[in-house]
């Protein structure tokens, strides 16, 4: 029998992925309860195992009742068990087990042997979600819907794609953060989608599900302090600020 042994498995609550050895098996699961679909665990990811979308149809799949997870896929053969996606999720989504035991953020290789810097995050409540969020960037967001100058192509926008049928960026914002203005106001404001910027974090979920690509989300900063192994730590810095998520197909 040939070692290790992987497996996967994909259902409505979790995708798990397991790499089982003759004496030890890991698991990584990422519970699409508490997934939000802001992408940070396929940005991090040092092996482009995290996989999205587009995330816009895979929204369309999820049972309504689910937290809008939009993760595609996590690939067995190309995951090594790092936790790198562990550390970096903001929402305690994405975990790595041990023999069927949750490894401790603490007890993670690479934190003990300090391949990543500390994260200086703080615990943002949510109210779109009912827990608290780990902040640890700055960035901003723009919003880059343009008004149509004819009223009638404005009509069709609004009526046939935003905020018609869609509404999948407010509906994923885990701040309450973006909100539309009624169809005649909108209009006469040109301003179609208002982001709170006082409620907003920045965590990109709403640029990735939508599927208009009426957002572009770029953080300035992650804030971190104390050691760190520069080879591990700078690529996956360089990713976080340009914000590149991994996708599965072509959009």
């Amino acid at each position: 029998m040939a070692f290790p042994k992987l497996s996967k498995v994909i259902d409505e609550s979790q995708i798990k992925i397991e790499q089982k050895y003759l004496v030890k098996k890991y698991e990584l699961i990422l519970d699409r309860l508490k997934c939000v679909g802001c992408g940070q665990c396929s940005i991090v990811c040092p092996k482009d195992a995290i996989l999205f979308g587009p995330a816009a149809a895979v929204y369309e799949n999820k049972p309504k009742d689910l937290n809008a997870a939009v993760i595609d896929t996590v690939d067995e053969e190309k995951c090594v068990y790092c936790g790198t996606c562990t550390v970096f999720c903001p929402f305690d989504a994405i975990h790595v087990y041990e023999d069927g035991e949750k490894i401790k953020m603490e007890d993670l290789d690479i934190i003990k042997h300090n391949s990543l810097p500390t994260l200086n995050a703080e615990m943002v409540a949510c109210s779109n979600l009912g827990r608290d969020a780990k902040v640890y960037w700055e960035g901003e967001i723009e919003v880059k819907f343009k008004m149509p100058e004819d009223k009638t192509e404005f009509k069709q926008i609004y009526t046939n794609k935003c905020p018609g049928d869609c509404h999948k960026c407010d509906q994923i914002c885990p701040t309450d953060a973006i909100k539309f203005r009624e169809m005649e106001d909108a209009w006469k404001s040109k301003i179609l989608m208002e982001v709170d910027e006082e409620k907003c974090i920045n965590c990109g979920a709403c640029a990735l599900v939508c599927p208009q690509d009426f957002y572009a989300v770029r953080w300035t900063k992650v804030k971190t302090t104390g050691a760190y192994n520069q080879i591990f730590w700078d690529p996956i810095k360089e990713k976080l600020l340009g914000q590149r998520v991994v996708f599965s197909k072509e959009e």
